[in-house]
């Protein structure tokens, strides 16, 4: 049984992927989201929290994205990795981390799995350690 720690980053990844598409307000979607989906997390502040990671650090992941997958321009991008890729970098890259980077690709690629296509647990895992091992990206 997954956790409400990975539950929580799937809502967020799936609400990451609903506001690119549609746009409004992120956080109404969220909310609606964890109404829906989120009443087996444990604790409430943790998708918010990792929302607002996600959407602080968007233009520092966006360059990192362009950085290591230069082949792939991010508007061509299947919007499932490039939404999985925007939360695992976050989550690499956050100057207050509370996950540990194997955590934070593991989590990534297993939602890779599950959501995107037969190579999108590859690319994931490749841009994130591509990430995880930049000596210009700050680790804590």
């Amino acid at each position: 049984m997954a956790s409400w720690r990975h539950l929580s980053r799937v809502i967020v990844m799936q609400s990451f992927f609903e506001y690119e598409a549609r746009g409004g307000d992120f956080f109404e979607i969220l909310d609606y989201n964890l109404a829906e989906y989120g009443n087996k997390i444990s604790d409430p502040d943790f998708p918010g929290n990792l929302a607002k990671k996600v959407l602080a650090h968007h233009p520092v992941v966006l360059a990192l994205i362009k950085k290591h997958a230069p082949e792939w321009p991010v508007s061509k991008m299947n919007p499932v990795e490039r939404s999985i890729l925007f939360l695992g970098i976050s989550e690499l890259i956050d100057p207050e981390k509370d996950v540990p980077t194997n955590v934070a690709i593991n989590e990534a690629i297993e939602m890779a799995k599950v959501y995107g296509d037969d190579n999108s647990g590859k690319f994931v895992n490749g841009v994130l350690n591509a990430v995880a091992h930049d000596e210009t990206v700050e680790k804590k």
